[in-house]
């Protein structure tokens, strides 16, 4: 694999300039970790500069730039590591391996948000990847239902396995939204409306609170709006609406959809002293209109489901 050549030939690099506790750390860490282009050449940058002062610079913007990234607190270990100073680089270490052991998650995460998207060949992709070492962590197992689920065409094997993999990890994670929302879509794509239903109404109870930078929420709210979706004609184009602002996930996608709002708030102010009236306040309905149906049908939807209330159209078309 390529990621194991450049282990290897960083490793080889840190070992002929010496560095011989760094090499064998580099040899430890799990190469499954190795994630963006940008951070993996920021941590080269780091791990190999001659100079150790600069090394560090380098090394404490990395951190910063990617907090959560292993690969950032790993670059900063080895630099502390090179200037004697193995408190603040077994420190380091440690907080690169707590983020490295929750990258399946992190991984998965990404398939579910390119499965949102319809990008389905890089989704397999990285699910190949990710298996070789965390096949039996459970978020991987549902993002590869859902990669199952969001074939175009599924056949009855498939949809089975999909159905029996979700329903064996609802019964240890009974509160995951995301894969109540999965089975909710596969068992009313197999037409047993009642379990859909069911599901869909576990869906919206456990569904998270959606913050700006909650990516387990976001990817549950958006899984959950596409179940809508698929469940109901209605629900579709507030779904399609937004749907092409998903290739961000947030804050940039609360960014992009402020803009977007915005935007048409500006391209009607400009209107207004180029078309009549009647034809200004159409307008302005319209747009009114459909900024309350994209921002609020869906919270209302989801209160409605917790309550028992509200039943989206389930019957087929």
């Amino acid at each position: 694999m390529a990621v194991n050549r450049d282990f290897d030939e960083i490793a080889a690099e840190l070992e002929s300039q010496g560095l011989h506790n760094e090499a064998e750390l580099l040899r430890r860490f799990p190469r499954s970790a190795w994630d963006d282009e940008l951070v993996k050449g920021m941590f080269v940058a780091a791990v190999c500069v001659r100079d150790v002062s600069r090394a560090e610079k380098v090394a404490r913007k990395l951190v910063s730039f990617a907090p959560e990234n292993p690969f950032a607190h790993l670059a900063f270990s080895l630099v502390k590591l090179r200037q004697g100073q193995t408190d603040e680089a077994a420190k380091a270490f440690d907080r690169a391996l707590y983020f490295a052991s929750t990258f399946p998650a992190y991984r998965s995460q990404k398939i579910h948000w390119l499965c949102l998207q319809g990008k389905l060949q890089e989704a397999r992709q990285i699910l190949r990847e990710t298996l070789r070492e965390y096949r039996d962590r459970w978020e991987v197992q549902r993002a590869q239902a859902h990669l199952w689920l969001s074939s175009q065409q599924v056949n009855p094997e498939r949809m089975k396995q999909a159905i029996e993999l979700l329903q064996k990890l609802i019964r240890n994670h009974p509160n995951d939204s995301i894969t109540n929302a999965l089975l909710a879509q596969a068992f009313w794509r197999t037409g047993e409306l009642a379990k859909a239903r069911n599901h869909l109404r576990l869906m919206a109870k456990h569904l998270p609170a959606l913050t700006f930078t909650d990516v387990d929420a976001f990817i549950a709210w958006e899984v959950a709006k596409q179940t809508l979706a698929t469940c109901s004609v209605w629900f579709r184009p507030n779904w399609l609406l937004e749907r092409f602002l998903l290739r961000w996930l947030p804050p940039r996608y609360f960014v992009a959809v402020g803009i977007l709002w915005a935007s048409i708030a500006l391209v009607l102010a400009v209107l207004k002293n180029f078309v009549p009236f009647s034809v200004f306040a159409f307008l302005v309905v319209a747009a009114s209109l459909a900024f309350a149906y994209n921002r609020f049908v869906d919270n209302f939807v989801f209160w409605l489901l917790t309550r028992g209330i509200g039943e989206p159209n389930i019957r087929g078309h």
